[in-house]
């Protein structure tokens, strides 16, 4: 199963979104194509997507998503087969409310990341990514291996992590390429500053279960 959310970028909110890889595998759709790999100063869309595009517009461009969830606080989780730097993802648009596109995210699972390398290569490989994309913000690294192992196993053992984020110091909007703990896919993450701040509001309500 995918997680929306990922407990290492975002460590105080549990909101989560399960979706089915086999629903993703039996799509026979081919991926959908969206603009990405432009260079950019801030971090203010994903997939191609500026934050706040409204759902019918990303309807209109990607069609009917594989798998649409409602979370409370009238988030919507759109689910679209994809594919991101050689490896076949999920991707998967957090649409909220009249306010449009707020998160955007890519799930790859570690089956998916073989043939390019394994989790590490490919993890290098979208770092750089996000390092062309965003040439103006300096990222921020984290990453452990607390076992003698190779960093994927170690990951799955729950021993090893690592993460990069490129916070935007004007909008507060943040892109992040995040391998957890005990997680077997990689996840590449953009939240808007809108979606934060949603974060927030839902953390100090005590009848949203956060």
């Amino acid at each position: 199963m995918i997680r929306f959310s990922s407990r290492m970028a975002t460590p105080r909110f549990a909101v989560v979104v399960t979706i089915s890889l086999a629903i993703v595998a039996a799509a026979a759709a081919p991926p959908v194509v969206v603009a990405q790999g432009e260079v950019s100063m801030s971090v203010d869309e994903f997939n191609g997507f500026a934050w706040g595009t409204p759902a019918p517009e990303l309807y209109a461009r990607l069609g009917a998503p594989l798998q649409a969830d409602t979370l409370p606080g009238e988030m919507v989780v759109l689910a679209y087969r994809d594919s991101l730097e050689g490896s076949a993802s999920v991707a998967m648009y957090a649409m909220l409310g009249e306010v449009g596109l707020v998160k955007g995210q890519h799930s790859i699972p570690f089956d998916e990341m073989e043939s390019t390398g394994g989790c590490e290569a490919q993890f290098v490989r979208l770092r750089k990514h996000l390092l062309l994309k965003y040439p103006m913000i300096v990222p921020e690294d984290r990453s452990r291996n607390d076992s003698p192992k190779a960093f994927c196993e170690a990951v799955l053992d729950g021993d090893a992590a690592w993460i990069s984020t490129w916070l935007d110091p004007v909008s507060g909007a943040r892109a992040m390429v995040v391998i957890d703990a005990g997680q077997p896919r990689l996840n590449v993450v953009f939240e808007s500053a809108e979606f934060l701040a949603w974060v927030e509001s839902r953390k100090s309500d005590p009848s949203s279960g956060s």
